[in-house]
């Protein structure tokens, strides 16, 4: 009795797994959420703000179930008063405004201590603060040819601002060569949001 054998399948390839595209997308919306100002002194004014207000008010409505109204708040001329008033427009129009701003403050992000770096990993978040970000756009300028000192460094959303010394008589180009070592070394840090950098150079006798 014979038996063949069929064909023997070859070694399977391998697969390679390749990361998600969108991998470093999460990445940087993780780090922008985890260095998000919270606004905490803000929520805190607005939280003992509220809650005076509400013990104030229970006070005022269970004292006048009580009928021994504890006259919390004067509101004895607001029996009288329409709703066309102008006393009554203002303090509405008051009330509005400080509700607008507090649904701005709770929307709108504040201004953080921590600048978000760019990562691959949404797990991993990294982080420097304004003050080390500040430092080393000065470093990079300080650096730079033709540049004696730094006198300041602004860091905006979008931009860094940077205001030099330099002894040189004539700096064509100068100023580019500058903004140039100092987006190389925001390159290598990678913060959060792509920062443009604008270089100001004053000239100053050594």
């Amino acid at each position: 009795m014979t038996a063949q054998a069929g064909p023997q399948a070859g070694p399977r390839p391998a697969t390679v797994r390749r990361a998600p595209v969108d991998r470093p997308r999460k990445a940087d919306r993780a780090a922008r959420h985890a260095f998000r100002s919270r606004r905490v002194r803000a929520a805190m004014l607005f939280a003992l703000l509220l809650t005076a207000a509400a013990a104030l008010t229970a006070i005022e409505v269970i004292s006048a179930l009580a009928d021994r109204p504890a006259h919390v708040f004067p509101y004895g001329w607001a029996k009288d008063a329409a709703w066309d008033d102008a006393s009554v427009l203002a303090i509405s129009g008051g009330l509005a405004l400080a509700g607008l701003l507090c649904l701005l403050a709770a929307l709108l992000p504040g201004r953080s201590r921590i600048v978000p770096l760019h990562g691959r990993d949404p797990n991993l978040m990294m982080g420097v603060s304004r003050r080390g970000l500040k430092g080393a756009a000065a470093a990079a300028a300080e650096d730079a040819p033709g540049v004696s000192r730094v006198r300041r460094v602004r860091l905006r959303r979008r931009r860094v601002k940077v205001v030099a010394e330099t002894p040189v008589r004539a700096p064509e180009g100068l100023a580019e060569g500058v903004a140039d070592a100092v987006r190389e070394r925001l390159g290598r840090l990678e913060p959060l949001p792509v920062r443009s950098v604008s270089v100001r150079l004053k000239r100053r006798d050594p």
